[in-house]
């Protein structure tokens, strides 16, 4: 029998769902949609949960990104970032006034390779930011974190998959001097959009803060900033907060579906899942299949979606150097095997189905749809 299964999706309990409407009821009466108690909740509950002290919520990961390259002055600086991330990364670099510069991958990981980081510094480096990329921790983190340091550059995470994967029981996000996170509907959680900077630096959060709110100064009319209206709304804050309550009851469900996936498609030779570390949780946000050469990557999903009801993604083709925007701006000329492994294994992977709604059976489908293709 024909099921349909979307590759990802948000999940709310049917409990959830009253006590949220019941939320925001209560939000609606008291008349405080914007900068209330949920949004205070929210964010001490997320600081909480990443043991952080001065994290800073906002209405997107991207203006969160912004808010934290604006403070570190990245201005006529370049920041690099691995090809293989989605393009609000670089996006946000360029709209801090400064210029991404793109690294390749490493074929097994997908994540950034620290040998084309340290080929790509420049005198004008000013920062590096690294993407844990599907919810992958970046097994390689210590070395960049090393080469950052010798190097003098200032180290963000983009956690924007990867709410509560850890390394060595270290939660990512943590392990640098700010990282960013993202609420967006297929994420770990939702809010249904936003994002959150995560620090202990207590001079960024307050500049975070303050750029948040058109940025502002000292009282309600005084701006020393130029920033933009970046709060969430308490509805999204509402939401925040039911999902947080059950962000490792999600990642458990995740990670069991990756099992399922693991043990039953690493038996087929024409295929190649991506490993977790031993010592690291993955959080799963998607769920990455690399295919052999001798499998065509459009039909395969093709006939997964008409055949079977099964929708796939990728995480990301074209890498960003090879997005159309980049081609036309970027101040370093990047072609057609400039970044070769991102080019090559990025054309041939997908991802998987992978959310909280999808059950044993869900996946076992999925499984078997795969069998049934590729005899």
């Amino acid at each position: 029998m024909k099921k349909t299964i979307r590759s990802s999706r948000p999940f709310f309990s049917d409990e959830d769902i009253d006590d949220i409407v019941s939320d925001i009821k209560i939000a609606l009466k008291e008349g405080r949609l914007r900068n209330g108690k949920n949004l205070q909740l929210f964010e001490n509950m997320f600081n909480e949960y990443l043991d952080v002290k001065n994290g800073v919520t906002f209405d997107s990961d991207g203006n969160a990104l912004e808010a934290a390259l604006q403070y570190y002055k990245i201005k006529n600086k370049e920041v690099i970032v691995c090809t293989n991330s989605f393009i609000s990364i670089p996006n946000s670099v360029v709209y801090s006034g400064g210029k991404p510069v793109f690294a390749d991958i490493e074929e097994d990981t997908l994540s950034m390779d620290p040998d084309s980081l340290l080929d790509n510094i420049s005198p004008k480096t000013k920062g590096v930011i690294v993407t844990h990329i599907a919810g992958f921790p970046n097994p390689k983190l210590n070395i960049i974190q090393e080469i950052c340091r010798d190097k003098k550059l200032t180290l963000i995470e983009d956690a924007t998959h990867a709410a509560g994967a850890f390394i060595d029981n270290k939660k990512v996000g943590t392990f640098s001097e700010s990282s960013v996170f993202a609420f967006t509907p297929t994420k770990i959680i939702t809010t249904g959009e936003g994002g959150f900077l995560a620090t202990n630096d207590e001079k960024l959060s307050y500049y975070a803060k303050k750029l948040r709110y058109y940025g502002s100064g000292e009282g309600k009319t005084n701006f020393v900033n130029l920033g933009r209206h970046m709060l969430l709304p308490e509805i999204s804050a509402i939401l925040g907060v039911y999902q947080l309550k059950r962000i490792e009851e999600y990642i458990a469900k995740r990670n069991i579906i990756a099992k399922i996936y693991n043990e039953e498609l690493s038996k087929i030779e024409s295929l190649k899942t991506v490993k977790c570390d031993v010592n690291s949780r993955c959080s799963y946000y998607k769920y990455p299949l690399i295919l052999g050469d001798s499998i065509n990557k459009l039909q395969f999903t093709e006939t997964l979606d008409k055949e079977y009801g099964i929708e796939t993604g990728n995480i990301f083709y074209p890498p960003c150097h090879l997005q159309p925007v980049y081609q036309k701006m970027h101040n370093k000329n990047y072609s057609k095997n400039s970044l070769m492994v991102s080019e090559r294994i990025l054309s041939q992977t997908i991802t998987l189905p992978i959310h909280v709604a999808m059950t044993e059976e869900d996946t076992r489908y999925v499984v078997d749809c795969i069998k049934c293709i590729i005899r």
